[in-house]
């Protein structure tokens, strides 16, 4: 039993750590063909070479009849004629025998896309399915990383240069030999920069040298599990923070060619690279929120903007009403948000307002409301407009359903009385209520939970009040001490009745992952019944669909 689970562990490590070079089985193929175009040109010979460590564990070779003439600059080239091939099995022949002698191998070539295209095409001729090899191109590989040092990327050239055993002659046996001995000598040439996977060497060939793959280096010595990352600049400033479960691996892939231009910015200013481990996802996906938050590195631009900007519901005011607010006040009003713009609230007050009849302007009493007039206001009847604010509260923090179906019920009637352009607008500021209700039900569910312990693996982890406050490892039977530990850490000031943009942000961090991880969490300890509502979560019934006669309305932060 103990070898079962050591080798389990063991896969599970080598899973997570990429395949190692020294394990790989690398199939070296080249082709001769009768052109240069795989859908009107045919292959004459399959050369190919199986490799493990250096060691050769296989080799294949055979002549293939087109059944087209071989040109006449091809027989020059090659010295492949009609008269040789005459008698060779047709393509249809040799497939099968190649396919089994090349399964499961990493395909090698040089200028991989021709022998792969030209391979495809005898496959689906043939009714069989294309390769499903992982394929080493090593003229991208040596256009990476002889940079410089050779004037071209021809195998000729390249053999010559490294000082191969084997030079290619335009036959398909010895032109694998010659690019096996040319991967080989990559590999180690790379090595230095700490490539040992087969990931980390596929990966190299999207790799722009543009002066910055060296600094590769500066993953060496970063762990290979779960954490917090930031790039750092020549000052100490922070650049950038990441999370990751697997730091290292997370780290080392910036350096393999992304596009962005963002992303080669940032590795040109970066100097160093520093990395805090942590023991679960939720603490290190908490840690890099706090970390954008408080450093505002400026190549993070999600999370950096805290909300300004409120929705407040007046109902303990004697004329109620709902307005966008900048500071909240502990005077009985309901908050909504925050939200980073004013226009996101006044987008949010649409869409209720589409779904109760509220005052629109700032004088309930005023007699001479064009809104009351037409009945879309309930502001000249008090005790009315009081119920239908308090309608809109309720369904903010608790009831979504009260707000959701109204609306869908609305919206089905456009669509019925074909009132497009008017239900495409309804559609839009539905879209931003229903995620914003969404986010604020399931966040205001976690602060008024009070103390919840949750068990994640063997880690017990304190929440409170909607933020991650402590954790500790648990040990076997020893449940109730580690919990005596979390509830005894001491109270921090006490909570608002509305959310800071702090606490905002963590405590949507803490849901979105309770929602992916809800499966693998305990519940250890709860100060407060804490449930979520069906209607939390409600089916995304007023997404718009691309070529919408309208944008979509302002996201929510």
């Amino acid at each position: 039993m103990f070898d079962k689970f050591a080798r389990m562990a063991a896969q599970a490590f080598l899973d997570d750590c990429g395949v190692p070079l020294s394990s790989v089985e690398f199939c070296a193929v080249d082709l001769e063909t009768t052109g240069g175009s795989a859908a009107t040109c045919a292959i004459t010979e399959i050369g190919a070479v199986k490799v493990v460590r250096g060691e050769v564990t296989g080799t294949f070779q055979t002549l293939v009849n087109p059944g087209q003439t071989v040109p006449a600059f091809v027989r020059l080239l090659t010295g492949i004629s009609d008269d040789l091939l005459v008698d060779a099995p047709p393509i249809e022949a040799v497939l099968p025998s190649f396919l089994e002698f090349s399964h499961r191998t990493v395909l090698v070539a040089h200028n991989a896309r021709f022998d792969v295209s030209f391979l495809n095409a005898a496959l689906e001729r043939s009714a069989y399915p294309r390769l499903s090899n992982r394929v080493i191109d090593t003229a991208g590989l040596a256009r990476k990383i002889l940079a410089g040092e050779v004037p071209n990327r021809r195998l000729d050239t390249l053999a010559r240069h490294l000082r191969c055993a084997h030079l290619p002659t335009h036959r398909a046996y010895a032109d694998a030999l010659a690019t096996i001995d040319v991967l080989h000598y990559l590999i180690e040439r790379v090595a230095g920069f700490g490539v040992t996977t087969l990931e980390d060497l596929l990966a190299m060939s999207t790799t722009r040298m543009d002066g910055t793959f060296d600094k590769i280096a500066v993953a060496d010595d970063l762990p290979s599990g779960i954490g917090v990352y930031r790039f750092l600049g020549a000052t100490g400033k922070t650049l950038y923070v990441g999370k990751a479960t697997d730091v290292r691996t997370r780290v080392r892939s910036y350096f393999y060619g992304d596009p962005r231009r963002k992303i080669r910015d940032l590795l040109r200013e970066t100097q160093s690279v520093s990395a805090q481990r942590h023991a679960t996802t939720l603490e290190a996906e908490v840690a890099e929120a706090r970390a954008i938050a408080g450093e505002l590195p400026p190549y993070n631009m999600a999370g950096k903007r805290a909300g300004a900007w409120y929705l407040k519901l007046s109902v303990a005011a004697k004329h109620p009403r709902m307005a966008p607010c900048r500071i909240p006040k502990d005077d009985g009003s309901v908050y909504a948000g925050p939200f980073t713009s004013l226009r996101v609230v006044r987008t949010l007050m649409d869409a209720l307002r589409d779904c109760a009849r509220v005052h629109r302007c700032s004088n309930p009493a005023a007699c001479h409301c064009p809104w009351s007039s037409a009945g879309a206001c309930l502001g000249r009847r008090p005790d009315l407009h009081r119920a239908e604010i308090e309608r809109l509260a309720a369904g903010i923090t608790s009831a979504p359903s009260v707000l959701l179906e109204p609306l869908a019920a609305r919206l089905s009637m456009l669509a019925k009385q074909q009132r497009f352009e008017e239900a495409a607008e309804l559609r839009d500021r539905a879209a931003l209520l229903q995620r914003v209700l969404r986010r604020g039900v399931r966040v205001h569910a976690l602060v008024e939970a009070g103390d919840l312990v949750l068990g994640i693996g063997g880690r017990a982890v304190l929440i409170r009040g909607g933020r991650l406050c402590d954790a500790v490892d648990v040990a076997p039977g020893a449940e109730r001490e580690s919990l005596g530990r979390l509830l005894g850490t001491p109270m921090k000031q006490a909570a608002r009745p509305w959310l800071t943009p702090e606490l905002s942000r963590e405590a949507a961090v803490i849901s979105s992952w309770l929602d992916r991880h809800a499966a693998a969490t305990r519940v250890l300890f709860a100060e407060h019944p804490w449930s979520l509502p069906v209607a939390a979560a409600p089916e995304n019934r007023f997404s718009s669909k691309p070529g919408s006669l309208r944008r979509n309305p302002p996201e929510t932060q």
